[in-house]
C-alpha cells in the first residue's frame, strides 16, 4: 500500500499508518490524519457533460472522415460509451423542485438538449467557381451567418475538406468533399460565413491552372463524352473522318444538341442539291 501511494499520489512511506480496522491515515501530513480505503487510490474524477459533449463533437467529426472499417468502429465504441456516460450523469441531476407561485413557462427542451443528441443533416447542394488562385464552394444555409463561430469546425486535406456545424436551428450540418479535380494547399485555406452561405475558399496547389470541374470523377467523365479525333484518318480521309465526328457527336449530345446538327445538316443538304457529291442522310447516324 505504501508503495502505490508513492507511485499514485507521490506520498513517502512514513506518512502512511495502517489502522486496526483495515483502514490508513496520513501521519505527518494532516492532523487529525486523513483516513481511507485502497480503493480511493484508483478513484478517477468523472468529466462533467460540457467535456464529454466537446468529446463526443470531434468522434462524430472524425466518424465522417474516416474510412477504414475497425477505425469507424472503434469511434462508434466510443461515441456509444460517451452517450451512456452524458444519459448517466443526467439521470443523476436531482429535479428541479416546483413552486407553486412559480407563473414562469417551462424551459425549452431543445436548448438543453446536446449535439450529440440532434438529427445530423448532410449538405450535398453547393455552387463554385474558380479563379487563378482559389477555387471556391458556396454552400447555401439559411441564417448560417448567425452562427456561433465556435460551433463551425472544418478540416482541410490535399483533395477535399469536411466541415461540421454543431447545434444550428436544432440540428447538426455536415458538409464533406472528397477527389478534388487537383490538389489544394491546406494551411492556405479557409471558410468564411456570409449573409445566409459559407464560403469555401481552397487555395490553388497549381496557380493559373483551370480545372474546369470541381472533382476529379466529373473532370474525367466529362473528357471521355469529348469526341475523338484520328489524326491519321483526317490525312487519310478527311471528310470520312469529319462524317465520323458528326456522327459520334449527334449519338453522344443532348436533344439540343442533336436539333443544332439536324438544322445544320438540312441547310447544309439544300446547298448542295446540285453538288455531285451530296451529304449523306441523318439516318445513316
Amino acid at each position: 500500500m505504501a508503495k502505490l501511494l508513492e507511485k499514485y499520489v507521490g506520498l513517502r512511506a512514513t506518512h502512511v499508518v495502517k489502522q486496526h480496522d483495515g483502514m490508513y491515515s496520513l501521519s505527518e501530513t494532516t492532523n487529525p490524519p486523513k483516513r481511507f480505503t485502497s480503493s480511493d487510490l484508483f478513484a478517477i474524477p468523472a468529466m462533467d457533460a460540457k467535456e464529454l459533449a466537446l468529446d463526443l463533437e470531434d468522434l462524430r467529426l472524425l466518424l465522417t472522415s474516416s474510412k477504414r472499417p475497425a477505425v469507424q468502429q472503434w469511434i462508434k465504441s466510443k461515441i456509444e460509451e460517451i452517450e451512456k456516460k452524458i444519459a448517466s450523469q443526467k439521470e443523476k441531476q436531482p429535479a428541479p423542485v416546483p413552486h407553486s407561485n412559480d407563473s414562469s413557462p417551462a424551459p425549452d427542451a431543445n436548448k438543453s438538449a446536446t449535439p450529440s443528441s440532434l438529427p445530423t443533416v448532410k449538405v450535398t447542394n453547393y455552387g463554385w467557381d474558380e479563379s487563378d488562385k482559389f477555387v471556391k464552394v458556396y454552400i447555401t444555409l439559411q441564417g448560417v451567418h448567425n452562427a456561433n463561430p465556435s460551433t463551425i469546425q472544418h478540416t482541410f486535406s490535399n483533395f477535399g475538406y469536411d466541415i461540421l456545424i454543431s447545434d444550428f436551428s436544432g440540428k447538426n450540418y455536415v458538409m464533406t468533399m472528397k477527389g478534388l479535380r487537383d490538389e489544394i494547399v491546406p494551411e492556405s485555406s479557409q471558410i468564411k460565413q456570409k449573409q445566409d452561405m459559407l464560403l469555401v475558399m481552397m487555395k490553388k496547389k497549381t496557380e493559373g491552372k483551370k480545372w474546369e470541374q470541381l472533382t476529379k470523377l466529373e473532370y474525367d467523365e466529362k473528357q471521355k463524352r469529348k469526341p475523338k479525333f484520328d489524326d491519321k484518318a483526317m490525312g487519310d480521309d478527311p471528310q470520312a473522318s469529319l462524317m465520323n465526328m458528326m456522327k459520334q457527336m449527334y449519338e453522344e449530345g443532348d436533344d439540343e444538341l442533336k436539333r443544332t446538327i439536324r438544322k445544320a445538316w438540312h441547310e447544309g443538304q439544300n446547298k448542295r442539291n446540285t453538288a455531285d457529291m451530296p451529304l449523306p442522310s441523318l439516318d445513316d447516324m
